[in-house]
């Protein structure tokens, strides 16, 4: 889906955000390692993994995080599977806040499809190692079920 106004992060990317999301994943995670898409006016942090969940040998997650606290965190593997824990306003019937999961297979924007964020948590390092921890359920137990399925992740 392509951003739409109604479908975007809230002001422009903090790059500080960025870099302390990398430090704090790479930090938890030995089999990440991550880059900014420009080093010195990012847009992006790009976390390589070495593994992905159940049947996928390699993942990424993408991340971009705006000075307003919204973000948007997208994984996906080379099996194809896609999926992203958002929080920036939107027009999705369900959930009431900003807060929102699209679910794999395929990140899906439909709106019977969105549903509430399990992570309910703001600061930049919360919001890291709670996706950290959801991934690695996911990875743990071979399978994306568990990506959404956690009580206020950390």
């Amino acid at each position: 889906m392509e951003d739409s106004e109604s479908h975007s992060l809230r002001g422009p990317v903090d790059a500080g955000a960025l870099y302390d999301f990398r430090s704090e994943f790479e930090r938890l995670e030995p089999l990440a390692s991550g880059s900014l898409d420009v080093p010195v006016n990012p847009d992006e942090l790009r976390l390589q993994l070495d593994d992905g969940i159940g049947e996928a040998t390699s993942a990424n997650l993408t991340v971009r995080w705006s000075v307003q606290n919204d973000y948007n965190v997208h994984y996906s593997d080379d099996t194809g599977r896609n999926l992203r824990w958002d929080v920036h306003p939107h027009e999705y019937t369900e959930p009431d806040g900003d807060g929102h999961y699209h679910p794999p297979p395929n990140a899906s924007s439909d709106d019977d499809d969105v549903s509430e964020s399990c992570i309910r948590v703001t600061e930049i390092v919360l919001v890291a190692r709670a996706v950290h921890q959801l991934w690695r359920a996911g990875y743990e137990s071979g399978t994306a079920e568990p990506l959404n399925d956690a009580t206020n992740p950390p």
